[in-house]
């Protein structure tokens, strides 16, 4: 069997950018579980941050399996 490299793309990404995400993929969780009230005081921490940021937070989850 042959392995084949795929080239990884090297993609700049800002510090606030990284934690934007990590607050959004949190939030996503939390309501995943069920956890309503919790991702709503973190979402209402993103009210700083740029709105491309909290317009990922109205898109569906991913399937998790």
């Amino acid at each position: 069997m042959k392995r084949v490299q795929l080239p990884h793309h090297v993609v700049d990404v800002t510090p606030e950018q990284k934690a934007a995400r990590a607050v959004v993929k949190l939030i996503r969780k939390l309501r995943w579980i069920g956890m309503e009230r919790e991702a709503e005081k973190l979402q209402a921490a993103l009210n700083g941050l740029p709105s491309d940021s909290r317009a990922s937070l109205r898109a569906c989850p991913h399937s998790t399996d």
